[in-house]
């Protein structure tokens, strides 16, 4: 059976629709990809942690995370910086309560901790260069999102022999 009036129409705006968000996250997915892997070569200097602690996250949709807050001061070229990103990433509560604390073993107040810094931007830091290892499955997701796009675009939508006649004969 064809395509009801109005079907097509819906279809594509739903594939635009799809096709926004899986673009969108591709290019998020491989921004933070790139920025990850160009913060391996950022020089480092020695920073001073300032706070480090285990912050519960709650709304997130699998129940009550977890994720590490570290407050760190650093110095470049005679101007000191703060921050608290400990790496480039889009991860929020991600950790259970244990594995948050004993990451937090490696951040004592007071404590000297190497800090990699952006040098076209020294206010940009991280305490772990690289690209985050779960960019990739934003990437993946990006593009399956392209993929149902392209299928809804182009595979007309069949329908109910039924539903074209509002009632039986």
């Amino acid at each position: 059976m064809p395509e009801r009036p109005g079907q097509k129409r819906i279809r594509r705006i739903a594939a635009v629709l799809v096709l926004l968000m899986g673009t969108v996250l591709i290019f998020d997915r491989a921004n933070l990809l790139l920025e990850g892997q160009a913060s391996l070569a950022w020089p480092t200097v020695s920073g001073t942690v300032i706070e480090a602690a285990a912050v519960p996250v709650d709304g997130a949709r699998t129940g009550p995370g977890w994720r590490i807050r570290v407050d760190y001061e650093y110095e470049v070229g005679g101007q000191r910086f703060g921050n608290d990103r400990v790496r480039l990433s889009r991860r929020l509560g991600d950790k259970t309560e244990i594995k948050a604390r004993e990451e937090l073993v490696l951040y004592k107040p007071g404590e000297p901790v190497p800090v990699y810094y952006d040098p076209a931007r020294p206010a940009r830091s991280v305490l772990v260069p690289g690209p985050d290892n779960r960019v990739w499955f934003g990437l993946s997701v990006g593009l399956v999102l392209v993929v149902i796009a392209v299928i809804f675009w182009t595979v007309p939508t069949r329908s109910h022999p039924r539903s074209r006649s509002g009632r039986r004969t």
